[in-house]
């Protein structure tokens, strides 16, 4: 009896109420600005491709910034950008045929102006990236898009990767 005292007194309810309070649903949609790169041939503007055989890695990240090693038939990636600087750097590393024998690979890096943006007290803040510039080597890479110039949290590919593809047997 004690016990129910105990948890009936204001204090614990009032606790246990904003417990309950915290699971809201107004913060389901996605909270993180995360940069999906589609791959796509070059010369066909809208024809998406897999990539075999590629490593993908990040250019003076902390810790482990792998993200794919030795992957088959990607035809798309997340590419996460740094909130600490206005720059972010992956490498596209080529396993296979002649450009695997030679090393080949070509460095991407995003400059971007980082902008907090309050999504709500219960979501809190998260982080939109308005694209400055984009440079790419051009190995196999032809070019690198940013199509809406930012990427904010919106879930949808926000970058595209334009390969040079041989259609030669």
């Amino acid at each position: 009896m004690r016990f129910l005292k105990r948890l009936a007194a204001p204090g614990v309810m009032a606790a246990i109420v904003g417990m309950a309070s915290c699971s809201s649903d107004e913060c389901l949609d996605n909270k993180n600005s995360l940069p999906l790169a589609g791959f796509y041939n070059s010369a066909k503007d809208n024809e998406k491709i897999s990539i075999d055989s590629i490593s993908i890695y990040g250019i003076g990240a902390p810790g482990d910034s792998v993200l794919h090693d030795s992957v088959r038939g990607l035809s798309e990636s997340y590419l996460p950008f740094r909130i600490d600087q206005g720059e972010t750097r992956y490498v596209i590393k080529y396993l296979s045929g002649l450009l695997g024998r030679f090393g080949i690979a070509d460095t991407i890096t995003f400059r971007y102006d980082i902008q907090p943006w309050f999504v709500s007290s219960a979501c809190g803040v998260v982080y939109y990236y308005n694209m400055d510039t984009i440079v790419t080597t051009h190995h196999v890479i032809d070019s690198v898009t940013c199509p809406e110039g930012k990427i904010t949290n919106i879930s949808s590919e926000n970058l595209r990767i334009y390969f040079r593809v041989s259609t030669e047997e």
